[in-house]
């Protein structure tokens, strides 16, 4: 259990697809003022998860910006504890835009969702990347300092399971895990890059301060920053069901995925329903909120092997059962949960 008096949180930043949400609180009003084991090099194991995968569906067009809606239904869905807690421009909350009119529809139907306006970061043209120019806003969720813990996720991610049991994680300032498709498997652990598109953090006025300065004054990405920043401090949570990849899905070679125990089967089904979130990650392909082709599609497809292994008892097609499956889930959820909303 954790050892605070404040609350912990699990956050959904909202911005260009963020999600987070929190824990343990009260608050009465709407806006918010400004069991792992540790091992010995420094991560931790992850815990058998008994929770079975729900599975509902993906891909058609949705602006990106209600994507979150989508996750705040799952974690409720799975029966997460902690607060919900939106953080979102600051433009979204006044005026009659359709985005200030979904902030109010989604409070009045979900007033357990606590909202958090905040001023829009974006990194300059000239320094930085266009395309994740305001990746950056992630850096919000620390300064949530009412919160003891916060766990932060890109919301072009689609929650899996319960996710509460993160927040028994031996306390660290920043956990993350690592970035395992861009490591080699023999790289020196100080060298390996840590991924930022889940983060297990606790909130600090002076730490948000100097990241938000960092962005706006190099003009790196966020993934950049926390690797040159913390990549040598922070607490390594396993990536294996957590920083799990909708691309993973469609390789052939899984040992990075499964290391330390790489010489294990890779098993589709199974690794799906024990994993805890998904990131959509399949690069042509767009985003499951956006337009693709039929061509896209069928370049993207997981191989399915014209043979089946007579010794297995798996479908040759799992990869790709899964792997589209991902995207029904996400569209089944969008049509149930989004129209409403745009």
């Amino acid at each position: 259990m954790l050892v605070s008096t404040r609350r912990t949180v699990t956050f959904a930043c909202v911005v260009f697809a963020f999600v987070l949400l929190t824990g343990y609180q009260s608050i009465k009003h709407s806006y918010v003022s400004n069991p792992l084991r540790v091992l010995k090099n420094d991560t931790i194991s992850a815990p058998a998860l008994t929770t079975e995968l729900e599975r509902t569906s993906s891909t058609g067009q949705l602006e990106p910006r209600f994507a979150y809606v989508i996750n705040f239904n799952r974690l409720e869905r799975f029966g997460v504890k902690h607060d919900l807690v939106l953080v979102f421009p600051k433009d979204w909350a006044q005026g009659k835009s359709k985005e200030a009119k979904a902030i109010k529809q989604l409070h009045a139907a979900s007033p357990r969702i606590l909202l958090r306006p905040f001023e829009l970061l974006a990194i300059s043209k000239q320094k930085g990347p266009a395309t994740w120019s305001k990746s950056i806003n992630k850096f919000h969720a620390f300064a949530l300092t009412e919160y003891a813990r916060v766990l932060v996720f890109d919301s072009d991610s689609q929650v899996l399971n319960n996710m509460d049991t993160y927040f028994l994680t031996p306390k660290a300032a920043i956990a993350v895990p690592r970035a395992y498709w861009l490591n080699e498997m023999d790289a020196p652990a100080a060298e390996q890059v840590v991924g930022s598109h889940v983060m297990l953090i606790e909130p600090d006025k002076e730490r948000y301060e100097m990241l938000v300065d960092e962005a706006l004054k190099s003009g790196e990405v966020d993934m950049d920053i926390m690797n040159r920043m913390f990549r040598r401090s922070a607490l390594i949570l396993p990536h294996r069901r957590l920083a799990l990849l909708t691309g993973e899905f469609r390789r052939t070679d899984h040992r990075k995925y499964l290391a330390p125990d790489e010489d294990e089967e890779w098993d589709a089904v199974d690794e799906a329903s024990k994993s805890y979130l998904v990131h959509f990650s399949d690069w042509p392909l767009p985003k499951p909120w956006l337009p693709h082709t039929t061509e896209e599609w069928q370049a993207a497809l997981p191989d399915c092997p014209e043979t089946e292994d007579a010794q297995s008892h798996r479908s040759r097609c799992a990869d790709r059962e899964v792997w589209s499956g991902f995207y029904e889930d996400y569209n089944a959820d969008r049509k149930q949960y989004c129209k409403r909303w745009v």
